[in-house]
């Protein structure tokens, strides 16, 4: 099990660090054209992450809500504010992703809305994943996460 969540806090992190450099270089290198290659092959990748992300999220809630005694104000709005978090992702990424794969999505406000909603997606993943990551990562050596 130690191997298993060490493999996906680095397959998070790594997904995370890959969305905020593309997040930050699209610009740089983007021609202009309504096709974005990196992304469409990069969001099957924040699938696969948004998932881990959510289900994470609950297990570690529902940890917390089961335990016995008071976990303390700073670990239950941690732990909740990425369980919320993740719940915000989960409900934008798929809403955004599943609108992109619709072939009429490159017209109009929609793709003022990919401009607006996208980069909020990319950045609550980035953030999402490095805590996940490292909350797992932690968890897997042993250690007690206080991040």
């Amino acid at each position: 099990m130690k191997i298993a969540k060490r493999v996906v806090a680095v397959f998070l992190v790594l997904t995370a660090l890959a969305v905020f450099f593309n997040l930050i270089l699209t610009p740089v290198y983007h021609d202009g054209r309504p096709d974005y290659p990196v992304w469409k092959i990069l969001n099957y990748f924040m699938v696969a992450g948004t998932l881990v992300v959510l289900i994470a999220g609950v297990v570690r809630r529902k940890a917390l809500m089961s335990r016995e005694g008071d976990p303390g104000v700073i670990e239950y709005l941690r732990v909740n504010a990425a369980f919320y978090g993740a719940i915000v992702l989960a409900m934008l990424f798929f809403w955004e992703w599943f609108w992109t794969l619709n072939p009429d999505s490159e017209t109009g406000g929609a793709v003022t809305s990919h401009l607006v909603y996208f980069p909020i997606v990319d950045s609550l993943y980035t953030v999402l994943c490095l805590a996940t990551g490292h909350h797992l990562w932690t968890e897997s050596c042993g250690g007690s996460d206080t991040s």
